[in-house]
Order: C-alpha cells, then structure tokens, then sequence
C-alpha cells in the first residue's frame, strides 16, 4: 500500500507474510491467494505491498532459476500485490515447534548468512516493482559478540558490491 508523506515521498505500508508458515513456492502462492489477497480486498485497494518472508531454501531455489522468479512476480502482479521488502530473518523454519534461540543461526560469522542474504538481493532485485526507487532486506543483527569479526563485514560488503555491480536496481 503506498501512503505520500507530507514531504511528498511515496511510503510503502507492507503486510508482514511472516505470520503465515510456507516454506516453498507452492506454499507462499497459496499463503497469497489465502491471506494476502483478501487483505487487500478488504482494504479496498488496488495494490498491497508485502514484507514477504522467504526461508533459506525457498530463496535459493529462486535465486538460481529466473524463470521461477518470473512467475513468482507474474503471480503477486495478478493478484496486486507488490514487494518492497523481504525478510530474511529467520532463515528457516519460522514456524517449527520451539524456536527461541535458533532464529539467530546461521549468523552473521557463518558464510551460509551471507549466502542466504545474496539470494534474497538477486530475488528482490526482480520482485521489485518498476516504479521503486529502492527496497529493503529484514535480517538479523551481525550476531552475538562471539565468534563474530571484523573481516566478516568486509566480505559482506564486497559481495554486495558485486551484485551491485550486475544490476541497475541495486544500491549498497
């Protein structure tokens, strides 16, 4: 949903699909058609924006196949919806029996995080509407203080640089 500020900037309100568990493609289509879409019926608007969350394993399979980030964005344009942010904290498993702690793993020191992080900038960069200027990705704090280090900041920094580099969209 997009409100304009008083200044005149365009405010995207997203919906958060994190309260919805879906660990693959079918699984997020249907959490679409189920929730996603009524909401924005309900509101009464054309387009709802959403925060959608897409676990470690669903993002890695979008990542590598562009045609399945083709049709996700077919999807989510057919029912208006559009997506300026995705969560990426959790990176699996949200919904399973006791999370607690576990949400905060893999974390930054793991090069899985990073690997993870990537895959959602390929898909973001493809999800984003036309018209976006920028969009956003939720993910964890760097980690607990231990084993956490400085060189890892770099490498993370780098990588995105590079995914910067391939696309016209993207800004670190």
């Amino acid at each position: 949903m997009r409100l304009r500020h008083p200044d005149g900037q365009v405010v995207h309100l997203a919906y958060g699909t994190n309260v919805h568990p879906a660990e693959d493609l079918p699984g997020i289509l249907a959490q679409l058609a189920t929730y996603a879409t009524p909401m924005r019926e309900r509101l009464g608007t054309d387009v709802l924006g959403l925060g959608l969350w897409l676990g470690a394993g669903v993002a890695a399979e979008l990542a590598a196949d562009a045609a399945l980030r083709r049709r996700l964005r077919r999807e989510l344009d057919a029912r208006g919806l559009e997506v300026v942010t995705l969560n990426g904290f959790p990176y699996r498993e949200f919904h399973a029996p006791v999370v607690k702690r576990a949400v905060y793993h893999p974390d930054w020191a793991d090069p899985a995080r990073l690997r993870y992080t990537l895959d959602l900038a390929r898909i973001l960069v493809d999800l984003l509407p036309d018209d976006a200027a920028r969009g956003s990705i939720s993910t964890l704090p760097l980690g607990w203080r231990d084993p956490w280090n400085g060189p890892q900041v770099a490498r993370v920094w780098r990588a995105l640089d590079a995914l910067a580099e391939g696309s016209r969209r993207w800004r670190c």
